[in-house]
């Protein structure tokens, strides 16, 4: 009887010890940058906020670098191996001779809407008006302009002014040294309260383009396949939970935006979350073309390159294969 009782307490230690669980695994570590305070780059921030990286075995310190240059700038130094940035900065990397590819996207299209002041109701009025962008060549400046060329007004004939962020844009509207903007939410809200027009919302253009995207190094994803297949796997997952936990992610994104702003945060969620982001990370093909398109008139030799060669579709279409969005989103 006794030997039989030690015999037992024997067999439960050893279940005990025993790693049955994925979590009783040790997390394998990974830094990772994003390179803006925006809920279009809140995918990484809501995997972590929620458990999901560590769901997948992952122990990430989520870095933030104030630009698309500065993290790809920090991959090549060795300081984060993956960064959350726009695609035109890993393109024009690439094309550079830098090793970056883009792995996944969380941003296809432009997600901004062209707001202008009261009096100017239609697009046809933005002739021989100043229009304010980031800086020149940014996504802002390039989406102003093929916007207007989709709608029917020559870019030319508008006069685009490099402001800054979107508080200086929105201050020189506001002073009316310019007649229109470009804006994101939730600044979108507080334009419409103000009485500003939304000439165009872009997002329903649905022009391509690559925004926001993870990167890499070839090299790296080449040594370390498992842990950005753990990465993909987390982040979309974020996205489902994103798409489909509401009140969880109003509440990340009221910490991560740092407002309480409840008809912000509800506006923000309705445009991005549920508008802008796609189900399946995909890296876009049309919309690196886009930015290999803009790039060529500066570098003319870009006029051959395919879009095929800065992108890794690789990470994404094994979860597709292996029907993991099917069973996430219970299809």
């Amino acid at each position: 009887m006794i030997a039989r009782v030690l015999a037992a307490l024997a067999a439960a230690v050893l279940l005990q010890m025993a790693p049955t669980r994925a979590d009783a695994q040790p997390l394998k570590k990974l830094n990772l940058s994003y390179t803006a305070t925006s809920p279009y780059q809140a995918v990484v921030i809501i995997a972590q906020q929620a458990g999901l990286f560590k769901k997948y075995g992952l122990d990430v310190t989520l870095i933030f670098m104030a630009g698309g240059s500065l993290g790809i700038s920090a991959m090549m130094s060795g300081e984060v191996p993956i960064t959350q940035a726009d695609g035109s900065a890993s393109v024009g990397a690439s094309a550079a001779g830098v090793d970056v590819v883009i792995f996944g996207s969380f941003l296809n299209t432009f997600p901004y809407s062209l707001v202008s002041l009261p009096e100017i109701k239609t697009v046809e009025q933005l002739k021989g008006t100043k229009i304010a962008i980031s800086r020149f060549g940014s996504a802002t400046d390039l989406s102003v302009k093929m916007a207007l060329a989709k709608v029917g007004l020559n870019p030319d004939n508008v006069t685009l002014l490099q402001v800054g962020a979107q508080t200086a844009r929105a201050a020189a509207l506001q002073s009316k040294n310019v007649q229109a903007t470009i804006i994101t939410p939730p600044f979108t809200l507080t334009a419409r309260k103000l009485g500003y027009n939304t000439l165009i919302d872009m997002a329903q253009l649905n022009i391509p383009y690559q925004l926001t995207a993870l990167v890499g190094s070839r090299a790296y994803l080449k040594t370390h396949r498992d842990i950005i297949l753990s990465l993909m796997r987390a982040s979309s997952e974020a996205i489902h939970f994103y798409k489909t936990q509401k009140e969880a992610s109003v509440k990340i994104l009221s910490k991560y935006l740092q407002t309480t702003d409840r008809e912000a945060l509800e506006e923000t969620y309705r445009e991005v979350s549920l508008k802008a982001v796609p189900d399946k990370p995909y890296p876009t093909l049309a919309g690196v073309q886009t930015i290999l398109d803009e790039l060529s008139a500066k570098n003319p030799k870009l006029k051959s390159a395919k879009p095929e060669d800065y992108v890794d579709m690789s990470f994404v279409k094994e979860l597709d294969d292996e029907k993991f969005f099917d069973r996430l989103y219970k299809r």
